[in-house]
């Protein structure tokens, strides 16, 4: 075996990661496998077997590594900053729009929305405990920890899921659609922290100057 062949059978992480999102778009979560991972990844399966138990394995890793890395694009939200609170409003918005426009999201909504959406609200998951901590964070931080924060923490987890697991349309423009959803969203959040309906202080900047920097595919290293 020579020198290329061997750095074609053992791409890294990043690349694994980013190939099982692609098959995950291509085929959804319950077609998926580790043959179309390894096809997408330019590696034999053994490898794939070597480090992961399988295509579950796989596709738990990869999307929660994609989930940590659109959560943490979504805190880096374009100025002018608004109020604190209503920043978070506007980073959760931001959060549940990169996850309803990624192809791996798409895909596994539309062919396992049941599968889709237990996976982060049962809290046994690592998509919940993740989610839940992030919330924490950057948006419920400031109540009381224990059953308050936790209470709260939850409602805003049910608050996004639709917004964030239900893809858009396909018009080829969705300029529109993308901002009466984000404000509908942004409605949503401010009732169900308690705060007063959005106001022009906390409006989202211009979705193209939101968008610039938030393509696919993902940049896992």
């Amino acid at each position: 075996m020579d020198r290329s062949t061997s750095s074609v059978r053992q791409p890294g992480t990043g690349t694994v990661y980013r190939a099982t999102l692609d098959a995950l778009a291509q085929y959804g979560p319950r077609r998926v496998g580790v043959t179309h991972v390894a096809r997408l990844a330019r590696c034999n399966r053994s490898y794939l077997y070597r480090n992961w138990a399988g295509h579950q394995v796989l596709i738990r890793d990869a999307t929660l590594a994609e989930l940590r890395r659109l959560l943490q694009v979504a805190c880096e939200a374009p100025g002018p900053l608004p109020p604190p609170r209503c920043l978070a409003v506007r980073v959760v918005v931001r959060a549940a729009r990169l996850l309803r426009e990624h192809p791996a999201t798409r895909a596994m909504a539309l062919t396992a929305p049941d599968l889709t959406h237990a996976a982060v609200l049962r809290p046994t998951t690592v998509w919940h405990r993740t989610a839940c901590d992030w919330l924490r964070r950057h948006v419920t931080g400031h109540l009381p920890r224990g059953a308050t924060q936790d209470t709260v923490t939850l409602a805003v987890l049910t608050t996004v899921l639709p917004y964030a697991l239900t893809p858009p349309s396909e018009d080829p423009d969705p300029t529109a659609e993308r901002e009466a959803v984000d404000h509908r969203l942004s409605l949503a959040l401010h009732s169900c922290l308690g705060l007063p309906p959005a106001c022009p202080d906390c409006a989202p900047p211009p979705v193209g100057e939101a968008e610039a920097d938030e393509g696919h595919p993902s940049t896992l290293s």
